[in-house]
């Protein structure tokens, strides 16, 4: 099992490198974020939903953690933590809507979750394999930089 939780955890990197690829070729070569399309749709909406999708089932997993707690108190806390995070998602996905300084925030919102959920798992369960840790901390660290790198050009072309 572990095997197959690292191989699919990288192989989840690809929905998000990939648009980030094309996006970053349109960004330095082409006419911006504005006309980026992958699969025929708006390049950060792409993106966005593919982080959504994911961050909504990391926050499945804290539920599901947060329920096999010995702790009360932390396993509450588990609980509602996991649904305010996927209320989080819920809402970046309802702000690209709106302007589009709201789907910079969306981004940023989705960053935000990540690390949260980092936090929350790991203050969960305190007696992690270190080598699930090590590819949670590393398979993190890359969404979020492909976060930060989509929020730097939305910004500059604000």
């Amino acid at each position: 099992m572990t095997r197959l939780t690292t191989i699919l955890g990288y192989l989840g990197l690809i929905p998000f490198l990939l648009p980030l690829a094309v996006m970053v070729n349109g960004f330095v070569f082409g006419n911006g974020l504005q006309g980026v399309s992958v699969f025929g749709f708006y390049g950060p909406y792409v993106f966005i939903s593919y982080s959504a999708v994911i961050l909504s089932f990391l926050t499945g997993t804290l539920w599901s953690r947060a329920r096999l707690t010995d702790d009360n108190t932390m396993a509450r806390a588990g609980v509602v933590a996991s649904n305010l995070l996927a209320l989080a998602v819920w809402a970046s996905l309802l702000l690209i809507y709106v302007a589009p300084l709201l789907t910079v925030f969306a981004v940023c919102l989705l960053l935000a979750g990540y690390l949260a959920l980092l936090y929350l798992e790991r203050f969960l369960q305190a007696q992690a394999d270190k080598n699930y840790w090590k590819m949670r901390i590393q398979l993190t660290a890359i969404v979020c930089a492909t976060h930060l790198i989509l929020v730097a050009m939305m910004v500059m072309e604000l």
